[in-house]
């Protein structure tokens, strides 16, 4: 006796959802990209103070807000041809609900040539470049349970600074 055709595909849809059940819901992951930038003009004298040695800033995050963020250096320093090796400890704290998250830094520091008014009272510092690799990990809020890289990139020529953080963070 031949089954029809619609009886066959019940029994493969019943089957199908069974093994479905069975097996439960795939492993669903959380994923938050980090992604951001800002460019500032410092005036002398200075008056944005770092509240621990290192540098700090201020940023906003596509669908986070803003955020500040603090790079606190490290004991590396070392010659790597016209570069330097360095590292230190990156963090980001929202400002909306105090959430941060936080970890090692390593990369590298590009001075570019030597202004010609280097050590002047107008001199705001020469160029550079700095690129670097952020592991962050144990955030609290909207990052707890979240780890992942980051790039953080800032340049610098006279009083003007661009940063940019990007990367994303999954648990």
């Amino acid at each position: 006796m031949k089954t029809p055709a619609g009886t066959w595909l019940s029994g493969a849809t019943l089957a199908l959802a069974s093994v479905l059940l069975i097996s439960g819901p795939a492993g669903a992951s959380t994923s938050l990209t980090i992604s951001g930038s800002s460019s500032t003009a410092v005036q002398k004298p200075r008056l944005v103070r770092c509240p621990i040695a290192g540098e700090c800033g201020t940023i906003v995050l596509d669908g986070l807000g803003v955020a500040d963020w603090q790079y606190v250096y490290g004991p590396t320093f070392e010659p790597d041809g016209r570069c330097y090796r360095e590292d230190g400890t990156f963090t980001i704290t929202l400002r909306s609900d105090q959430s941060s998250i936080s970890g090692p830094l390593t990369g590298s520091f590009c001075p570019g040539p030597a202004a010609a008014n280097e050590g002047s009272d107008n001199s705001y510092g020469n160029p550079y470049v700095e690129t670097t690799l952020v592991a962050l990990s144990g955030g609290t809020g909207q990052f707890a349970g979240l780890a992942g890289d980051l790039r953080y990139d800032a340049t610098s020529a006279g009083a003007r600074t661009r940063v940019s953080l990007q990367g994303t963070l999954v648990d």
